[in-house]
């Protein structure tokens, strides 16, 4: 569709983009600009400036997740994932990179950006309409610093918004290299009605769920206010909306009661304190464990605590894949007594992105899953990093795969 739309079909769908970086001569230039050297210093000192702008916004302060961002993306820190990268130097941009950012992860797009920049790419990124004021302090900060000491990188950034259209759609993977899109299964099918040119390349983030790992003896030694908080900063902050969020506890070790008693008493005073759950969320939660009830088999169930709205927890007899069919936000977890790491293979299929350890081995861990050849598990990270930026996601290297060599 995309060559064969001559200039007011163009204009037309263009018109239909609310811009928030950039304009519609710069989306139109985009194809013709050239492709920068991968961790060019001129990138790396933008977000430099970023990292500066967004820390003395006083909006930002509070916003965790900017300040996070912003944090991640000082020069000292891309200088170390520079160096991680050998033979960075014959690496460049593929063209364009075009991302469709999750609805439900307000700073997610500026990640996405970031790692499409230091491969050496422009970038078109589509935002949700739902108004985050995270996204509205990135892009004053962006639009700050293109209209200032780096007007040389206009070109390279355009943010826009606008209404699922499915031409837009295309007419905006014409323009790109390479896509990459995020938010779930349903989202990839319908993007994926847009043809890619056919040198294009995509990186699809489809719905993933994570899992957490528990040893007991080792836990009952540690700081359980502690812990809870690490463990709400995986799960209870995103609302178990991030894939990386634990959805399940597998706990191993000797003292599995005593160590889930406590562990699940600090995480519900903790949600109690913190967390602001809305009627609908204890609704669905509820709804959920009854469709899952439903679904399960005489005593697969083994025990459940539904009587806090804050903190739905269910102890299953056995592990299989479609446990994770009645997934649900907000403080809703299934968990699983083990005597081994085997017996948690049913639930690490491709689906499974992210294991975060507490007193389990992680070399162990990784062992197990080269032996089995699991198909599943991309990260394995302590309790309390889950949500961590990384350059490394659902398995890929994203400055790598959004780069060439030129050999």
């Amino acid at each position: 569709m995309g060559d064969t739309i001559n200039t007011d079909g163009r204009e037309a769908l263009i018109n239909k983009l609310k811009f928030l970086v950039g304009n519609g001569d710069i989306l139109c230039a985009m194809g013709q600009i050239p492709a920068m050297p991968a961790f060019s210093d001129t990138v790396i000192c933008f977000l430099d400036a970023l990292s500066r702008r967004l820390r003395q916004d006083f909006r930002a302060k509070e916003y965790n997740d900017i300040l996070s961002y912003a944090f991640w993306v000082r020069k000292a820190s891309v200088q170390k994932e520079k160096e991680r990268h050998i033979n960075w130097e014959n690496r460049m941009g593929r063209g364009v990179a075009f991302h469709i950012a999750p609805s439900n992860v307000p700073v997610n797009f500026a990640v996405s950006m970031t790692s499409a920049l230091l491969a050496g790419n422009a970038c078109i990124l589509r935002v949700s309409n739902k108004e985050f004021q995270q996204v509205d302090i990135v892009c004053d900060a962006i639009n700050a610093l293109l209209k200032e000491e780096y007007k040389s990188l206009q070109g390279y950034i355009c943010i826009v918004k606008y209404e699922h259209d499915g031409a837009v759609t295309q007419m905006l993977s014409n323009l790109c290299d390479v896509r990459v899109v995020w938010g779930g299964n349903q989202t990839i099918g319908l993007i994926r009605q847009a043809a890619l040119p056919p040198r294009a390349i995509e990186m699809a983030f489809a719905d993933r769920y994570s899992i957490a790992l528990i040893d007991a003896d080792y836990y009952l030694g540690q700081d359980a206010a502690q812990v809870a908080k690490d463990f709400y900063t995986d799960t209870y902050y995103s609302d178990q909306n991030a894939c990386s969020s634990p959805r399940l506890v597998i706990w191993f070790g000797n003292k599995k009661a005593e160590a889930r008693k406590r562990f699940w008493h600090e995480l519900s005073a903790l949600a109690h304190r913190q967390y602001e759950l809305s009627p609908v969320q204890a609704v669905d939660k509820l709804d959920s464990f009854l469709r899952l009830a439903a679904a399960c088999g005489e005593g697969q169930i083994i025990e459940r605590n539904l009587e806090d709205s804050y903190l739905y927890r269910i102890e299953m007899s056995v592990l299989y894949p479609a446990i994770m069919d009645y997934k649900e936000a907000g403080g809703y977890f299934f968990e699983y007594e083990a005597d081994s790491l085997e017996e948690m293979i049913p639930v690490l299929g491709k689906a499974c992105q992210t294991v975060a350890l507490c007193g389990v081995d992680e070399e162990t861990v990784r062992t197990m899953i080269k032996q089995k050849g699991v198909r599943g598990v991309d990260r394995i990270v302590p309790v309390g990093k889950t949500m961590e930026l990384s350059f490394r996601w659902d398995g890929y290297d994203m400055i790598e795969t959004m780069s060439r060599i030129v050999g």
